[in-house]
């Protein structure tokens, strides 16, 4: 079609026409972000015992280190359409990475006087799948490693298989795929070197419309499908739509199976409450705990603040701001804390209870900070290490004419 004309200047018709180059607004900078540490108001607990305070899988700060290349995680994952197109020692290359990772997130808790922590199930991707998966042989010196850091640091490790992990389903091929998702978390932690309180906790499942049958048939998995390692690391947990706490109660005395609850699931029970006390819960559930030599595992999470519906208290606050009246005062546990700011949500529990010195120098006002942006408005630091900008409103996207539509559509609405 001729020539490409030149950005500076073009002849048209004998005439010169200048073409003027586009130039940007240069865009106002963005300041350096200000961290705060944010005052707490002090309570005090009547628990006598030490209060081991730890959260679940990822670690904010470590996760959201840049550039991303420096960003440390155990839960690198994929999908079968990955695995088909690099192969399977690709997929087994994620697992070592994410192996490596858990011993700088466990070394990071230390220095921080964290020491419980759940386990990501995403270590291994694909692990347990009946076409894809794969033994874990070829990771056993790392997952050594990463066991013997623990015991020499004194930190507790435990996991919790996935939702689909169902014992109760009536399909003989979910139970199977259950199976093999136990086996695979007790392959690694049995690699890993983890004793007796290493455990493995899963919810009763679907009740699929007959909750007694279903129960029969939980019981009946665990006692004649479940190999030995896997039941000795096996623990119920209570929930808030299909079993409560007395609902498994009965099953996992007569089984000998430890259950999760108490503090646990304040946030669960008060969901689907039982009809008997927390208290004589508690009791009737540690009793299990000690005759198994096993420290008790407690959860404890609250529902998001203006959280009305059933489906918006399930979801879990940012961070907790009290432990449950109900804590027993005897003796000390674990207490898993399910909340959105992970180990954030425990070093502020710390703080409010004084239950261990949590570090506030320079190089540490990211752990406890909030973060004012340039918008003057002071959000949430988890939600703004990845990008540290004001958040665009939700019709920046779109075009003047597409702005003009949207309102007309309000209008019309109204």
């Amino acid at each position: 079609m001729g020539k490409r004309r030149s950005q500076k200047a073009a002849v048209l018709e004998g005439t010169e026409v200048m073409v003027k180059k586009k130039t940007r607004k240069p865009r106002s900078p963005i300041p350096e972000p200000t961290y705060i540490i944010p005052d707490v108001e002090r309570k005090e607990t009547t628990f006598k015992g030490p209060l081991i305070l730890g959260y679940a899988c990822l670690n904010t700060i470590l996760r959201n280190k840049r550039p991303a290349a420096e960003s440390i995680f155990c839960s690198r994952t994929c999908r079968i359409d990955t695995i088909k197109k690099n192969g399977l020692e690709w997929v087994k290359d994620l697992g070592r990475k994410n192996c490596q990772d858990l011993l700088s997130i466990i070394q990071w808790n230390h220095e921080n006087n964290i020491r419980f922590m759940r386990i990501s199930s995403e270590m291994f991707p694909f692990a347990s799948h009946a076409t894809y998966g794969y033994s874990l042989d070829y990771c056993a010196p790392l997952l050594s490693q990463v066991g013997a850091l623990a015991s020499q640091l004194g930190h507790r490790l435990t996991t919790h298989p996935g939702q689909f992990t169902q014992l109760g389903s009536p399909r003989a091929e979910v139970v199977q795929s259950s199976l093999r998702e136990l086996q695979y978390h007790a392959e690694m932690m049995d690699r890993m070197g983890l004793g007796v309180d290493g455990v493995m906790i899963v919810h009763g499942g679907g009740v699929y419309e007959d909750k007694a049958a279903t129960i029969e048939r939980i019981k009946e998995t665990i006692t004649r499908v479940l190999p030995k390692n896997v039941r000795e690391r096996l623990v119920l947990e209570n929930d808030e739509l299909c079993y409560n706490a007395e609902d498994l109660l009965p099953l996992c005395e007569e089984l000998d199976i430890p259950l999760v609850f108490g503090k646990s699931h304040y946030h669960h029970d008060a969901l689907h409450p039982s009809s008997i006390s927390r208290r004589q819960i508690i009791e009737r559930a540690n009793a299990v705990w000690i005759r198994r030599g096993i420290k008790p595992k407690q959860h404890l999470s609250e529902p998001r603040p203006g959280a009305e519906t059933l489906m918006e208290r399930r979801a879990h606050a940012d961070r907790c701001q009290s432990l449950p009246e109900e804590l027993p005062d005897d003796m000390g546990r674990p207490v898993w804390v399910k909340a959105k700011d992970k180990e954030q949500a425990v070093l502020h529990l710390y703080r409010i209870y004084g239950l261990q010195p949590v570090k506030q120098g320079k190089k540490h006002l990211v752990v406890l900070g909030l973060i004012c942006v340039r918008d003057k408005s002071v959000q949430n630091l988890y939600g703004h290490l990845m990008k540290i900008r004001p958040r665009r409103p939700r019709d920046a996207n779109l075009t003047r004419r597409g702005r003009r539509k949207r309102a007309e559509r309000k209008r019309q609405m109204t």
